[in-house]
């Protein structure tokens, strides 16, 4: 169950949106992008706290409009901003609230107003750092890549692999840096808006040397993967990322031939434009990787690393025990060294000194997940991920008989077992699409299991006359069962009737009501894409 509790985003390299959506109906057969569209309809409306106009870059609000209808923002008496045009391809736009208008007053008109999808405040993020073997000559000094059992044989790719496009979504990427040289991608700036996206920080550098510095160079660090292109992605500065800029860099990554996209950002409140970018990077067959948070224990995994079809890191230390800063909760799925990370940074130089925190155990992810992706460039993310977390280590002092935890996720990565996993046995397991639901009888119980994330179950039923209805599904410990109950309408679209996660993580979920004679559906999915290797039951009564 999602919890949602600040407005700030927040990097994480360092200590340092939510509108009001309408009944939401996916297309017919559109399988997994149900559970896509729980999520956001039921989750991203639960942030009803005060707006922090500290926390909203320059009193902005980020708009998506509808194509059938004009939306008229003087109206309202927003002035307009400049967006980059990619934001302006997917319908949204960018208005700032006039300091004399009351900002909150004015969001709600607009979310109410009849030419718009949604409208939401347009949040800062900020940075989560806190601050035979190669012959690299730091490699001595790399304690994290001997941790995850790294050698440079898995660096370096087969004949004729094509390279990996592994996007950084950061303070952009020193090209010139001489163990990045030749792999940096001309990239975007959604801040300054230049033609290339140069690091004048120094972040999104120190993350880009962990995934992609060059092996057995004879000078610096090793990288996870010599077969990887950085595609550098500048959204934001030394501060701060404004929402919009995260959005446009997200769509600018799909665009862009990206398999992977690194995120060492995160905040507290979701947005439905990040969300909505999310979703579509993952129909795309890319694999989502960010930082869970530097805020323990004030605060818990942040967003984007909070999304369900994003690979949420934290950060461990030399002794595989979780780093004290280190943000966690149900959302998280693994860990990675993240303290005092040997890397590369600005003006060709080197250096571990402030490269602490969950923005340096991401990459970490993000390099052993474009490994995978050089030896099978068909997986899909939730293989990806499953192959990340099945191999996953997790020492005896964190271990559990559900075999995840909120404080270690699935476990600290490994690189070369996770290159060994086999996918688990899908024989029996129910479709994710109404075409293919299992057909179920009331009366009767039905088991079935998780497999992979992003498995959802389906199954359907038929009343021949309204009748009050049953579900209950049963208790696995580490999951978060979620109920989902959906109608076809006349034209052949699925509209949720009721989405039931009100118990939380190793608890059964039971959904009762009246129901109308028909066909109804019923989507069992985990709330944090989670899987497990232990079955529940599902009973229709």
């Amino acid at each position: 169950m999602k919890t949602f509790k600040r407005s700030l985003a927040v990097l994480t390299a360092g200590i340092m949106g939510a509108g009001l959506f309408g009944t939401s109906v996916y297309a017919k057969d559109n399988g997994l992008s149900q559970q896509n569209i729980y999520f956001s309809t039921q989750t991203i409306n639960q942030s009803k706290a005060a707006i922090d106009l500290a926390r909203i870059n320059k009193r902005e609000l980020i708009v998506k409009t509808k194509k059938t209808r004009k939306f008229n923002p003087a109206s309202h008496g927003l002035a307009s901003v400049t967006e980059p045009d990619i934001l302006k391809e997917e319908g949204i736009q960018v208005f700032a609230v006039p300091a004399q208008r009351d900002y909150e007053t004015v969001l709600a008109k607009v979310q109410k107003d009849t030419a718009v999808d949604y409208a939401e405040p347009n949040y800062l993020a900020q940075k989560t750092a806190v601050s035979g073997d190669p012959n690299d000559r730091l490699y001595s000094r790399q304690w994290a890549l001997k941790k995850i059992h790294w050698t440079k044989n898995l660096a370096n790719p087969a004949a004729g692999q094509k390279p990996v496009i592994v996007a950084v979504l950061d303070t952009g990427v020193d090209a010139d840096h001489p163990d990045l040289k030749g792999k940096v991608l001309k990239g975007k700036d959604f801040v300054n808006h230049f033609k290339t996206a140069d690091d004048t920080v120094g972040h999104g550098t120190e993350v880009s040397g962990i995934i992609a510095a060059t092996v057995d160079n004879k000078r610096g660090i090793s990288g996870i993967n010599n077969n990887v292109r950085i595609l550098p992605v500048r959204v934001g500065g030394k501060v701060s990322f404004p929402s919009s800029s995260i959005v446009a860099g997200l769509h600018y990554a799909i665009d862009h031939g990206a398999k992977v996209i690194n995120m060492s950002f995160g905040g507290g409140e979701p947005s439905q434009a990040q969300y909505d970018a999310i979703l579509e990077a993952v129909s795309k067959g890319i694999t989502l990787v960010a930082a869970s948070g530097n805020e323990h224990p004030v605060y818990g995994v942040n967003y984007p690393a909070a999304y369900p079809q994003v690979i949420s890191v934290g950060a461990t230390r030399y002794n595989d025990v979780i780093a004290p800063f280190s943000s966690r909760g149900p959302q998280l799925d693994l860990t990675a060294p993240g303290t005092e990370i040997m890397t590369t940074k600005r003006n060709g130089t080197y250096g571990s000194k402030d490269v602490s925190g969950t923005s340096f155990s991401a990459p970490m992810v993000s390099g052993v997940a474009s490994l995978l992706l050089s030896k099978n460039p068909s997986l899909k993310p939730q293989q990806i991920e499953y192959m990340l977390e099945k191999s996953a280590f997790t020492p005896d002092r964190y271990k559990n008989s559900a075999g995840l935890s909120d404080l270690y996720g699935y476990g600290r990565v490994e690189a070369a077992k996770a290159l060994q996993v086999k996918m688990p046995s899908t024989a029996g397991d129910a479709a994710d699409k109404p075409s293919k639901a299992k057909l179920v009888s009331p009366g009767k119980s039905y088991t079935d299991r998780f497999n992979l994330p992003f498995d959802g179950d389906m199954f359907k039923f038929k009343l021949s006359k309204e009748k009050n209805v049953r579900i209950e599904v049963s208790a696995v410990k580490g999951i978060d069962p979620v109920i989902a109950v959906n109608r076809m309408d006349k034209n052949g679209r699925l509209t949720y009737e009721k989405i039931q996660d009100r118990n939380g993580v190793g608890k059964g979920e039971v959904w009762s009501a009246k129901l109308k004679s028909g066909t109804s559906y019923i989507t069992v999915y985990e709330a944090n894409n989670h899987w497990s290797t232990k079955s529940y039951t599902m009973k229709l009564k």
